[in-house]
C-alpha cells in the first residue's frame, strides 16, 4: 500500500479497529472470575498506555533542562492536559487524586484480583531492572509481556509515528472496545464500581 494513498490507510485502520472492538475476548468475560483474569493480564496495557504518553509529552512539551519554550504551544497544552488527568485525576470513588494507573489497580483489588504481579514489577522497576525482564520477573502473563513489548518498540520511532500508535491504537478505538464491555458488566451483577467508573472516564 503506497504511503500516498492516505484514503486505502484510513480505511485499513478502520478495519482493525473494527475487528479489535469485536474481538471475542470481551463476550468472554461473564462472571467475577473471569473479569479478575482479563484485568490482571489488562493493567500491563493500563501501564504502557503511560510510557507511550509521556513518549510524546517530552517531545511536544519540552521536559528536559534547562526548559525551552514549546515549538508548538497549542500541541504541548494538548499533551499536557492528557497527562494532567492520567497522573492525576480526581477519584471519583474516595477523596483525592491519582492516576489512571493507580485507579486501575485500586479497581483490580476491588474485584479481589491478584495485584501482586504488577506491585512486583514496580518495585523491580524502581530497582532498575528493564520493563520487559522485570514483568516477566513478577509474574505478569506472557500475552501482557507480548503486548508490551510492541508499545515499548515504538517509544524511540519518530514523533510522528508515536502519535500515530496513540492515536490510532489507543485513544479512538478505546471507547469502542469499552462500551460494550460497560455494558455486560453493568448487567451482570459483579460488583465492580471501581472499574465501571475507571471505564466511563475513558469512554
Amino acid at each position: 500500500m503506497s504511503a500516498s494513498d492516505p484514503k486505502r490507510w484510513h480505511a485499513a485502520i478502520a478495519a482493525e479497529q473494527q475487528a479489535l472492538a469485536r474481538h471475542p475476548v470481551y463476550a468472554g468475560i461473564e462472571g467475577l472470575e473471569r473479569l479478575r483474569g482479563f484485568v490482571e493480564c489488562h493493567v500491563a496495557c493500563v501501564w504502557d498506555f503511560m510510557s507511550l504518553l509521556k513518549s510524546l509529552q517530552r517531545d511536544l512539551a519540552d521536559t528536559t533542562l534547562p526548559w525551552r519554550p514549546p515549538a508548538d504551544p497549542e500541541a504541548a497544552r494538548l499533551i499536557n492536559d492528557i497527562v494532567r488527568d492520567e497522573e492525576s485525576d480526581v477519584l471519583g470513588y474516595r477523596p483525592g487524586h491519582g492516576s489512571h494507573f493507580t485507579w486501575y489497580v485500586e479497581a483490580m483489588a476491588e474485584l479481589g484480583a491478584d495485584t501482586g504481579p504488577i506491585e512486583r514489577f514496580l518495585t523491580r522497576l524502581e530497582a532498575g531492572v528493564e520493563p520487559l525482564e522485570a514483568m516477566r520477573a513478577a509474574g505478569l502473563p506472557a500475552a501482557s509481556r507480548e503486548f508490551t513489548a510492541v508499545t515499548l518498540s515504538f517509544l524511540e520511532e519518530p514523533l510522528a509515528v508515536r502519535a500515530a500508535v496513540f492515536l490510532h491504537g489507543r485513544e479512538t478505538i478505546i471507547p469502542r472496545m469499552f462500551r460494550p464491555l460497560v455494558q455486560r458488566l453493568q448487567h451482570s451483577g459483579v460488583p465492580c464500581s471501581r472499574l465501571l467508573a475507571y471505564l466511563d472516564r475513558h469512554i
